[in-house]
């Protein structure tokens, strides 16, 4: 219902705007009748701008154009990153922790023979300097190489300590992740791409075990600029606790039905490494005096004491989209222009003296005591109505996911249908948005699209279930930027 009605809003839009000069800030006006009138003005004098503003690769817009006085309005503020392709100039030197699960489970189709041909591929690939360090864990975790850095000496022996791993025990997940991390969080300044891989077939079932307790881990991280990357291999792995992963470090979740893939996957994620154009990057989002910044939909955030909120990004790709949605409360006590919040992206180079830049974006609204024409000119704005969508959509695919789970697998299938139709429509509305819209729409559709066929083959083939369900997961961890 609620992404029926942002979509309603958002039909009602142009999105010309998305082509102006990035430099230019537009601030809603409306034009009302006297204070206190319930009549709204004739619709040719309600001009309604909407409020965006983009600052190099970071952009903005307020939900809304206009907003009441004497009350509070909650709506969305939208950000997006847009990286350009090609921005990276040279290779930033990466310290990678590779956890690899080696529990008994990992012997069934020769799971842990593609991870260490996979592990093997990936070290052949690394350039003289990168920093690798290797673990495996199943009851316990053991330490098969300590950071080191690549040179022609040392490639040979990494790869032979990949050689010697072998299947045994539970998975103690918790104590894997804890001892790639930590040494990730060690890497020298040289070394700001860092990433943890975790490869795992199975639930952790040694030790803290919990979605909660390990994404908080993962978590920990974030402020050493370290993310984790989790690839979930087979069909009894917990999606949930590799989402997690994921989703708390800004990282990547991968599903892997097929052991074989796994190179593929581990080349994929490599090349989104090599073209790293910034690290260390974070948004901090600062309310203008008297107004709320009640969260950030769908991203891990720092909520600190003087109302700002922190968002860590970690490294940014190029080419790469990302959106933020944040859900805001806006008070207003007069009319006219007033700033809602202050939004920074904060970043660093990736070569040379790794300078510190900040781009820097500010969103404004128009307070009105005429009611009747706030709400006629406080219609969602496109690109914003279209995040909306995109989350909405996201989260319900994620519920389709646990009936997918228990089993309910007509019901999934009505949902995906469902999401897809709407998705279809803001498709139709977005036609002239710039093309990183465009193509997060397009890609997620076909997401919908494909969680709908499987669960679909589902109600057919109730053995098929489950691998519907890690897809459409997976699918909606893509949607959300994970």
């Amino acid at each position: 219902m609620r992404a029926q009605r942002w979509l309603s809003a958002a039909l009602a839009l142009t999105v010309a705007h998305c082509a102006r000069p990035a430099s230019e800030v537009q601030v809603a006006t409306v034009v009302t009748q006297a204070a206190g009138s319930e009549q709204i003005a004739p619709a040719q004098t309600l001009r309604a701008q909407v409020n965006v503003s983009v600052q190099g690769w970071f952009g903005g817009a307020a939900g809304v154009n206009a907003v009441a006085v004497g009350g509070a309005t909650e709506t969305h503020l939208g950000f997006w990153i847009d990286v350009p392709q090609g921005q990276q100039v040279a290779r930033a030197p990466l310290d990678l922790a590779l956890v690899i699960d080696c529990s008994g489970s990992m012997a069934s189709e020769s799971r842990l023979d593609h991870a260490k041909m996979a592990a093997t591929s990936l070290l052949e690939t690394l350039r003289e300097g990168d920093i690798v360090s290797i673990y495996a864990f199943s009851d316990a975790v053991y330490e098969y190489a300590p950071p080191t850095a690549i040179s022609q000496q040392s490639r040979g022996g990494l790869m032979q300590a990949i050689s010697r791993m072998q299947t045994m025990g539970g998975t103690n997940l918790y104590a894997g992740l804890q001892a790639g991390e930590a040494r990730a969080m060690g890497a020298p300044p040289t070394h700001a791409v860092r990433r943890v891989i975790v490869i795992s077939d199975g639930m952790a079932n040694v030790g803290p075990s919990s979605p909660e307790e390990l994404g908080a881990l993962a978590a920990q991280g974030t402020d050493h600029n370290v993310q984790v990357s989790a690839i979930g291999v087979g069909l009894q792995y917990d999606e949930r606790t590799l989402g997690a992963l994921a989703m708390r470090s800004s990282g990547r979740l991968y599903h892997l039905e097929q052991p074989s893939q796994m190179a593929q996957i581990l080349q994929t994620e490599f090349d989104r490494l090599s073209h790293t154009s910034a690290t260390d990057a974070y948004v901090e989002l600062t309310p203008a005096p008297g107004q709320e910044l009640i969260g950030v939909e769908s991203a891990q955030f720092q909520r600190q004491s003087d109302g700002k909120l922190r968002v860590p990004l970690g490294a940014l790709f190029s080419g790469q989209h990302r959106e933020l949605l944040v859900r805001t409360r806006v008070s207003a006590q007069r009319e006219g222009a007033m700033p809602v919040a202050t939004a920074r992206l904060v970043y660093r180079d990736v070569n040379g003296a790794r300078a510190e830049r900040t781009q820097q974006v500010a969103l404004t609204v128009n307070a009105t005591t005429n009611r009747a024409a706030a709400q006629a000119a406080g219609a969602q704005d496109a690109r914003v109505a279209a995040m909306i969508a995109s989350n909405d959509a996201a989260q319900s695919q994620l519920r389709a996911v646990q009936l997918l789970n228990q089993g309910q697998a007509a019901q999934a299938a009505q949902e995906f249908e469902r999401v897809e139709a709407q998705l279809r429509q803001v498709q139709a509305v977005a036609s002239s948005a710039p093309s990183s819209v465009r193509d997060n729409i397009s890609r997620q559709v076909e997401g919908v699209r494909r969680s709908r066929a499987r669960a679909e083959d589902a109600v057919r083939r109730p053995s098929a279930g489950r691998a519907a369900a890690l897809g459409a997961n997976a699918d909606a961890f893509n949607s959300l930027g994970y």
